[in-house]
């Protein structure tokens, strides 16, 4: 990977930061911090700020806000004050698994096609994986539809589509599960694009460590074009963002982290992940009453992973395995997202406590450390250097959590209607 790489265009767009400094888009550039040189980026503007995923050893080890020092880039001298904490890193040993103790792999990709360049762009990405064996299963979500048959001609045939009328990124998912001939299941959606070795360096994980079910992976912005996609790296920190590996299991965390398993955000994210075949056939597949498409707007990637260590299981988190995430463009849409995570987290939560209700103590025994988190400084969960999200947003999030139960039974209702 050579030193330097602009990774995507960028487009001037007028706006404001809460009425204060003009929005222009944040260039997104890599360096490596073992092989530093003057950092030349097109179209850059003295002052303009500029986000440096820096590289050690082939992988993100980190995200650094900077602004050009003038029309040009950044000089050698001023990458390595701002990447000095990273130079004295050392990482794992990157592990290498011969093709043939790779396990057969299925990729799961639900979508409503309504962009379809975009599906196609991540159906591609999945398409140039350094894997052996795979196959890639696109549902079909929308509830009336010719099909993909036209995408599977134009793609190949490692690409099989399926339908599935009843709405929702969870029955979406679960069809794919039932047509998967994988050993694992990787899940991604069609707003990413995903690293070429993402699907080794989670097999990679399995091999490496039998008793794991399942595994998350780095989503890192696409890009920051839009004030809105900033603004979701500055309200969540964006997905998650840890640089290391880390297993997880109640064993391992229970007098350690005391939101453990309740925070379940540190597992990682739909659009990222995988789990092994056993696992689905043994702990379930994804609820039904969850996600995208339903009154929840999500929660069911969470739940998914959540089950897997309440039932006595691991689950790995493996920052080499890498997805780039297309973040929502617009203030509304921004706003939307912020709302459906709260929904959703809390329509998880109700559906834990109505199978077992014993979760509902433990739960609330969490409720101080929860608000906590949910104070936190927004400035601490991103490399911005200051906050320009919308007010609004705390109030919407905290809207979307409030209304998660209600929307959860009113989800379970439509259901059943269905029947």
């Amino acid at each position: 990977m050579s030193e330097r790489r602009t990774l995507f265009n960028m487009a001037f767009t007028k706006g404001a930061s809460r009425g204060v400094t003009p929005w222009a888009p944040i260039p997104i550039v890599q360096v490596d911090v073992d092989e530093l040189t003057d950092l030349v980026i097109d179209d850059v503007v003295a002052g303009q700020r500029v986000w440096l995923e820096v590289m050690k050893d082939g992988q993100v080890v980190g995200i650094v806000e900077a602004k050009a020092e003038g029309a040009g880039g950044l000089s050698k001298s001023e990458l390595q004050v701002l990447t000095n904490k990273f130079a004295d890193l050392t990482l794992p040993p990157r592990v290498v698994v011969p093709d043939e103790l790779l396990p057969r792999a299925s990729i799961v990709v639900p979508t409503l096609c309504r962009d379809p360049p975009r599906l196609v762009r991540a159906i591609e990405s999945l398409l140039t994986q350094n894997y052996p064996d795979f196959e890639v299963i696109v549902v079909d979500n929308r509830s009336a539809s010719s099909g993909l048959e036209e995408l599977e001609l134009t793609l190949g045939p490692k690409v099989r589509t399926f339908r599935e009328p009843i709405r929702g990124v969870s029955a979406a998912r679960n069809r794919g599960i039932i047509n998967a001939v994988g050993d694992f299941v990787a899940f991604t959606d069609d707003d990413v694009v995903v690293d070429s070795n993402w699907l080794r360096e989670l097999a990679t994980t399995f091999v490496g460590n039998p008793d794991v079910n399942g595994i998350g992976g780095l989503v890192l912005p696409k890009e920051l074009k839009t004030q809105a996609q900033l603004w979701f790296e500055e309200f969540f920190g964006g997905f998650k963002k840890t640089y290391s590996m880390e297993i997880f299991s109640v064993e391992l965390l229970k007098a350690v982290d005391p939101m453990f398993p309740y925070a379940p955000g540190r597992f990682g994210a739909g659009c990222n992940m995988a789990i092994r075949r056993s696992a689905l056939v043994e702990n379930g597949s994804f609820v039904v009453a969850l996600g995208t498409g339903t009154p929840t707007h999500g929660g069911e990637d969470l739940e998914l992973l959540m089950k897997q260590v309440l039932k006595g299981g691991s689950l790995a988190f493996q920052p080499r395995a890498v997805v780039r995430h297309l973040h929502r463009e617009s203030k509304r849409e921004f706003l939307t997202q912020v709302f459906g995570y709260g929904t959703g987290l809390t329509a998880m939560f109700t559906s834990l406590v109505l199978r077992d209700p014993r979760h509902l103590a433990r739960i609330i025994r969490r409720i101080p450390g929860g608000i906590k988190l949910l104070t936190t400084p927004r400035n601490e969960r991103s490399p911005s250097s200051t906050a320009t999200y919308p007010r609004s947003a705390y109030l919407r999030h905290v809207a979307g959590l409030l209304y998660g139960p209600f929307a959860y039974v009113r989800s379970v209702a439509r259901l059943s209607l269905r029947r």
